[in-house]
């Protein structure tokens, strides 16, 4: 797993940025997630996915970021058919890219 200065016009100090305000999100957006898919809040479930498949974006990790876009789809077509098991696997891949990301140097 390698994050991608490319992906912020080189500028290491902003992605350094990015990965820390990274490391302190991933907690909410499991929690509103979770919490969107129990209540069936197909609206909630799209617009925290979509910002979760955006800021994995940034550190180009694709096995991550495919399960967002999946639950970001699945909320814009109000179909939760299958919706558990991408949730399970974009929070194990959450969880995997956060403690990557905790450790220094990480970038190295």
């Amino acid at each position: 797993m390698t994050p991608c200065s490319g992906s912020v016009g080189g500028d290491r100090e902003l992605l350094d940025e990015l990965a820390a305000t990274f490391t302190q999100e991933v907690p909410g957006w499991i929690a509103a997630l979770r919490t969107a898919l129990a209540s069936g809040d197909t609206e909630t479930l799209f617009r925290v996915a979509h910002g979760v498949n955006g800021a994995v974006g940034y550190f180009r990790a694709s096995g991550v970021q495919r399960p967002a876009a999946d639950l970001e789809a699945m909320g814009r077509t109000h179909n939760l058919e299958g919706a558990s098991a991408a949730l399970d696997h974009l929070e194990d891949g959450l969880l995997k890219l956060n403690v990557f990301l905790a450790k220094t140097p990480w970038r190295a």
